[in-house]
């Protein structure tokens, strides 16, 4: 057994959130919500409290609800609604009538998760009629387990295979006693315990997910958190069941199978290859602990290459791969003291689509190729912004809707939405609005960390201008809108600004239109109103809302706003002299670059 003090715990398994599914992308599913539906056992409770806390470090709420001693089972659509994910840990006599499967089969089918538990017979009598009617299978068996299996290439008594829910660990318990799955089309058996029960496994199709596990005993306070790659194993199932982290695969570069990877002083790790096989948004997140800065390297099939380093885990370094191939990602020790342990991960989000450059003839401006004018749209996403979550994910579909309106900004404009708290995501990377989807925004929570979103965005931008000008694009000076409801929470939020986004440090510096409400302040707006190298005509602008301006009335003024001011920047480059045109007004707003026109 590898000592703790390897990185690993005492079990074997690496420690360290990293090597969870989506570790370091956990902004994705923070804020929803699981249902534990338990109905009664004789031995009593699974860990209740143990579960909410390990489920509460990757920003998820775990309800538990108990069934009626009596018999009968109390879910409804009402009760459903308020969750993303439902756990069932089956009893021993049935209790879901039929409409209630029906309403469970419905609710999977509507993106939302589910995780049927299940042990030795009777206590899969509810799994079993759920199964059933959702998948085609079942359970079966009576089997004492409590032995710990391992990962293994194929299917074997004793082993696990690879897969996303089986992400980062090396030893996972059994259970103390156990059932086995039935085989069914569709059903990926994801491990068999030492005496040839399938004992765990999934299912996955174009909306509905669902695992299936057949000890829950593994639940019990006496079990939760000793034994072997439990916290783990749950963590990764609730990931892989959310909402938000649907059309996004996860592979760790980084395994931690044999040794947890470690980079010395200016020192460059091997090439860590790996394949993308579809049109997908590629993003490599590199993590680690403690001081040190590292620099993080992508490079995709057609030589395009990205990094980025820093001083703070994680980096993110992200590009849009529309072309199947291998890419690579380094790992470079920029300033550290000895040996940095670090995990890699590359993840993929398949929910785009690449540009279709067959339907309609490109704008040419010269021989430098078609033009492209980036814009990007930074969201505060902090926890004071909960109560316009629907008006500012509203807003955005509304400007969308308006951009996909108008032939001429397909042609030339593209956008991206990048959303920040403590930290920033880019949750829709460069595209053209025809190519854009636009996701379920992160649940409002944390701080609001004007250095992450600077960070996010530059990044972003330094990579999507590599990939754009590989692929012979002119791209014009980026753009950026910024929205916040409040004051930063970083005090060097200026020293990076003034470092990434600014035409003293940047040659490639963005034009910027700030917007505040709520708490925000007109003197830290104004600051950020880059960029003044240009001319009056080409300054930043900022707009503080006024007094007794609701939040809903500001949001709805800036669609219409920031919507007009892309279509007439993209009328400008349709007509030959390419000019981004920030707005010089907003309806319920004042600022000191606020020049009516």
């Amino acid at each position: 057994m590898v000592r703790a003090s390897d990185g690993y715990d005492e079990f074997g398994n690496p420690e360290g959130r990293a090597f969870d599914l989506g570790g370091g992308d956990e902004d994705r599913i923070r804020g929803e919500r699981i249902l534990l539906y338990h109905c009664p056992i004789v031995d009593g409770p699974v860990a209740e409290a143990g579960l909410q806390r390990l489920l509460a470090d990757r920003g998820l709420t775990l309800d538990v609800r108990h069934g009626p001693r009596h018999g009968g089972c109390d879910l409804t659509d009402q009760l459903l609604s308020q969750y993303t994910q439902l756990w069932f840990l089956s009893g021993a006599v049935p209790t879901v009538s039929p409409q209630q499967i029906q309403m469970i089969s419905d609710y999977v089918a509507a993106g939302n998760g589910l995780a049927i538990w299940a042990d030795n017979e009777p206590f899969y009598a509810d799994a079993n009629l759920l199964a059933k009617a959702l998948i085609e299978t079942g359970f079966s068996g009576n089997k004492q387990a409590d032995h710990v299996m391992v990962p293994g290439s194929e299917h074997s008594p004793g082993f696990f295979i690879e897969h996303q829910l089986t992400q980062g660990v090396n030893n996972l318990y059994e259970g103390i006693t156990i059932c086995t799955i039935h085989p069914a089309p569709g059903v990926t058996i994801l491990g068999q315990s030492h005496d040839g029960q399938q004992c765990l496994g999934c299912y996955e199709d174009e909306n509905r997910r669902i695992v299936l596990d057949t000890g829950f005993t593994k639940l019990y306070p006496d079990r939760l958190h000793r034994s072997a790659g439990l916290g783990r194993y749950l963590s990764n199932i609730a990931f892989w069941l959310a909402r938000g982290s649907r059309d996004v695969e996860y592979r760790l570069l980084t395994t931690g199978r044999t040794k947890i990877a470690a980079i010395g002083p200016g020192a460059t790790s091997p090439p860590y290859p790996f394949e993308v096989s579809k049109a997908a948004a590629t993003t490599c997140i590199l993590q680690w602990t403690g001081p040190g800065a590292l620099e993080l390297s992508v490079r995709a099939p057609d030589g395009t290459r990205a990094s980025h380093r820093s001083s703070q885990s994680p980096i993110r370094v992200g590009l849009q791969a529309y072309l199947p191939g291998t890419w690579s990602a380094e790992v470079t020790g920029v300033d550290v003291r000895s040996a940095q342990q670090y995990v890699l991960t590359a993840s993929f989000a398949t929910d785009v689509r690449a540009p279709d450059t067959t339907r309609r003839p490109a704008v040419q401006t010269d021989a430098a190729g078609q033009i492209v004018m980036p814009f990007y749209v930074l969201c505060d996403v902090s926890g004071s912004m909960a109560p316009d979550l629907t008006d500012l994910t509203e807003g955005l579909h509304a400007l969308h809707r308006g951009l996909l309106a108008e032939p001429v900004i397909n042609d030339l404009v593209m956008m991206s939405v990048i959303t920040f708290n403590d930290s920033a995501r880019t949750v829709v990377p460069l595209a053209a609005p025809e190519d854009i989807s636009l996701p379920v925004l992160p649940a409002p929570v944390g701080l609001t960390n004007y250095s992450a979103a600077f960070r996010e965005f530059h990044q972003a931008f330094e990579a999507d201008r590599t990939r754009l000008k590989g692929e012979g694009k002119r791209v014009y000076r980026p753009c950026v809108y910024f929205l916040t409801d409040g004051e930063p929470t970083d005090q060097n939020y200026l020293q990076t600004f003034q470092a990434l986004l600014t035409h003293q440090n940047n040659l490639a510096y963005p034009y910027i239109c700030v917007f505040g409400f709520r708490d925000a302040q007109p003197a830290t707006l104004e600051a950020m109103a880059h960029a003044d190298a240009g001319g009056s005509h080409k300054r930043g602008r900022w707009f503080v809302a006024e007094r007794g301006q609701s939040v809903s009335q500001t949001l709805t003024a800036l669609v219409g706003v920031i919507g007009k001011s892309i279509l007439q920047s993209a009328q400008s480059a349709s007509s030959g002299v390419p000019e981004v045109n920030l707005p010089t007004h907003v309806p319920g707003m004042t600022g000191n670059r606020s020049i009516r026109s």
